[in-house]
């Protein structure tokens, strides 16, 4: 298994969490409890996915293969949604 193998294998997991938090922030529809609950999620996203995907890797690893991704990706779907469905 190479090194690129496991970038892949924590991003993915972490982009369908964006997509799927950032849809649940925008039917929160309070801008500090959606941060809350994405920041919640990513830390035990990693807890979770570092387990079943068995990646021993530190916190900047993580931080930069998976979690920029998930929290861009947070971001993305939840503007999209509140611009097209609250303005």
């Amino acid at each position: 298994m190479s090194y690129l193998d496991n970038e892949l294998r924590a991003l993915l997991p972490f982009a369908v969490l964006g997509i799927i938090v950032g849809y649940a922030s925008f039917l929160i529809n309070y801008t500090s409890a959606a941060a809350v609950l994405m920041i919640v999620v990513a830390i035990a996203g990693k807890f979770a996915i570092a387990k079943v995907i068995k990646v021993k890797e530190d916190w900047k690893w993580w931080l930069g293969n998976a979690i920029i991704a998930y929290i861009f990706l947070w971001l993305v779907v939840w503007t999209i949604l509140f611009n097209a469905f609250v303005l």
